[in-house]
């Protein structure tokens, strides 16, 4: 079988979760699968990307930036339809969101989630629009739809009317090389590169709206009242939103309590996250939440949002707190700090929960979902 994986839209260091998960994912493929040809259509920005992932993979990469999304959607809707006749293709799998709408062969997309949808305030009109549209045309056609989440599944079958059978949840998995319980000297030298202090909680996000940041500050305000040397280390990508955060950041004089890294080296992140005394994820919205599963296999204990689907994956291996309340969430951010007992507890169920959850898993359940796709014409 001849397989096409679109990731057009893939912009390292800028693109979230939706790297992680094609890095994972295509490493994942690239070591179960030796039968199957597989070839990456890539844009400018991700020359070199999968060189190391799957060096067995053919890359064809287009001659432009994927920052300039009118000409990458132009692209993906008119040339990469050449492309895949060209390279005689049995299946086109699109890993973010969009999709050729007249694709020669069966499609099958993976839509992450449906923000624009729930949290359309986050956009600027033309963006919503955009989205909107290209979205949902991708969504109508697709043969097969792969998503992380019973909430993901559920808000495509409401948006846009997408009979349940034609939708398959296949969750992310955790790096286990990557994403395991560390060493105290591991932890320090991690702690001396970024100039972390000995106890840090630790959020991942970008600086979005819907990442709740606003009452996040407000809330570690409020511990930082018991816990005057604690910091917050915030790590993800610093573009909309971020403005904001920092003016709050100021408001609240948590200036030498806070600490932005920005988006990191992926090789840091499992040692930040093993170096921190607990993550907090109060997030408002998320497809599935991968830094809730990547702290567990971590052994850090995880408070995060009581919403769909962050209970649906934490699996009861997290203290669960409402978002919306800024008491609840430095609440529950000082119970896991002050009580020694409910911290193992929640280590010890979260090093088991983040067992569920793998790579390999992904890519077997995926390739059966593009197998079972390639059956028949259209």
């Amino acid at each position: 079988m001849r397989i096409g994986i679109n990731a057009l839209y893939l912009i390292p260091g800028h693109v979230g979760g939706t790297e992680i998960h094609i890095r994972n994912l295509v490493k994942g493929l690239s070591d179960l699968d030796d039968k199957n040809e597989y070839f990456i259509f890539i844009n400018k920005e991700s020359q070199g990307f999968f060189d190391e992932i799957a060096p067995r993979m053919k890359v064809v990469c287009s001659p432009f930036r994927a920052s300039h999304r009118p000409v990458r959607i132009l692209w993906e809707q008119f040339i990469l339809p050449l492309q895949v006749i060209y390279h005689r293709l049995d299946v086109l799998f699109s890993t973010g969101n969009t999709a050729p709408f007249l694709c020669p062969v069966r499609s099958v997309l993976t839509l992450h989630d449906l923000q624009h949808e729930n949290y359309p305030e986050n956009f600027s009109r033309l963006q919503l629009f955009f989205l909107k549209t290209i979205i949902r045309v991708s969504a109508k056609r697709a043969k097969r739809i792969l998503t992380l989440s019973e909430k993901v599944r559920s808000d495509i079958i409401k948006h846009y009317k997408v009979p349940e059978d034609r939708i398959s949840i296949v969750y992310h998995g955790v790096n286990n090389e990557a994403f395991y319980r560390r060493e105290r000297a591991d932890k320090e030298k991690i702690k001396e590169k970024y100039s972390l202090p000995e106890r840090f909680v630790l959020y991942l996000a970008s600086s979005l709206p819907h990442k709740n940041y606003m009452r996040l500050l407000i809330a570690f305000k409020e511990v930082v009242a018991e816990y005057p040397d604690l910091c917050l280390v915030l790590i993800g990508t610093r573009e909309y939103g971020s403005p904001e955060i920092v003016k709050k950041i100021a408001e609240l004089n948590l200036e030498e309590n806070v600490i932005m890294l920005g988006w990191l080296p992926y090789e840091d992140i499992p040692l930040i996250y093993s170096a921190s005394s607990l993550l907090v994820f109060p997030s408002l919205h998320e497809g599935f939440g991968l830094p809730v599963i990547e702290a567990m296999a971590s052994g850090v204990p995880v408070v995060c949002s009581d919403i769909e689907p962050l209970i649906e994956i934490a699996g009861g291996a997290a203290e669960l707190v409402d978002p919306f309340s800024e008491e609840a969430i430095a609440l529950g951010i000082k119970k896991v700090l002050q009580d020694s007992e409910l911290r193992s507890i929640l280590i010890q169920k979260g090093l088991k929960r983040a067992q569920d959850f793998t790579w390999e898993k992904t890519a077997m359940k995926t390739l059966s979902l593009l197998y079972e796709n390639t059956a028949g014409h259209n």
